[in-house]
């Protein structure tokens, strides 16, 4: 539910994907892209295509107030679903390589970081349209 990075419907058109990129220990860059529709994500690295998800952080907030009325004391409670702006995700490859990436994000814009099975490193930067 990356609510956060606007979703740019065009009548009942689905939103654009949003590009990111991987940019591995030697300064190359490789080009994913974030679905918000469905919260998919995908990467190309070496040639190598990865694909799967990415889940936003949320929780639960409950609030009790305490009011005075008539003389008598009465809570009330209410019950809020909150969401943040940090994510993890799973990527896989057709061979089976994983790569787990947590990242924060706002509006167009994440960064993070990412690292394979294998021990390759990664930061994932999205710089918007």
């Amino acid at each position: 539910m990356l609510s956060a990075l606007p979703l740019l419907l065009v009548g009942c058109a689905a939103p654009l994907p949003v590009p990111f990129e991987l940019i591995d220990q030697q300064s190359v860059a490789h080009e994913g892209s974030f679905h918000v529709d469905d919260q998919r994500m995908e990467a190309t690295i070496d040639g190598k295509r990865f694909q799967g998800f990415y889940v936003v952080a949320t929780g639960t907030a409950v609030v009790t107030t305490d009011t005075l009325s008539s003389r008598r004391f009465r809570s009330y409670q209410s019950v809020s679903s909150v969401s943040s702006n940090s994510a993890r995700a799973v990527l896989t490859s057709a061979d089976g390589e994983r790569i787990t990436c947590e990242f924060l994000f706002a509006d167009q814009k994440a960064v993070g970081d990412c690292r394979s099975s294998t021990g390759r490193t990664f930061q994932l930067v999205a710089t918007g349209s």
